[in-house]
């Protein structure tokens, strides 16, 4: 089953600052971690792999930080979960395939969390961060 981290927690609230930033902005991972209260040092790990996937971007220098690198129409919440946790798959039969299973009538017991992980998955690689902040906003 997919399980989020704390890290994944803490790169949303990143992104959505980011998102929230006037256009052209860059925002420090210091000033990011301070406003959330989160270590600097985490932050700025979580924004150097959110960088290195393309979803932010870093300036360095006197005035650097990050902005967001992508219109939020572009960014899907599943780029973001990927780039924070790495490639995200159920875990396989340690068996190796249900004929060589000894439980062969209970690994047929995980398709249906197999497919339930799909559709997940399905629903948040259409789902765009532009997409949560209209749900956001219907919900303030």
């Amino acid at each position: 089953m997919i399980r989020l981290s704390r890290r994944t927690d803490y790169g949303f609230l990143a992104i959505q600052h980011l998102c929230s930033s006037p256009p052209g902005a860059y925002r420090s991972a210091r000033a990011i971690a301070a406003r959330y209260r989160i270590p600097a040092a985490v932050m700025a790990k979580l924004l150097q792999r959110l960088a290195r996937k393309g979803l932010v971007a870093s300036h360095h220098g006197i005035k650097g930080g990050y902005q967001i690198a992508r219109p939020p129409a572009e960014i899907t919440l599943w780029e973001i979960i990927e780039a924070l946790e790495g490639p995200v798959r159920g875990r396989p039969c340690p068996h190796g395939s249900i004929a060589r299973c000894r439980r062969a009538g209970w690994c047929d017991g995980r398709r249906p969390v197999l497919a339930v992980q799909r559709k997940i998955a399905d629903v948040l690689g259409r789902t765009t961060l532009r997409d949560l902040a209209a749900l956001r906003g219907r919900n303030d």
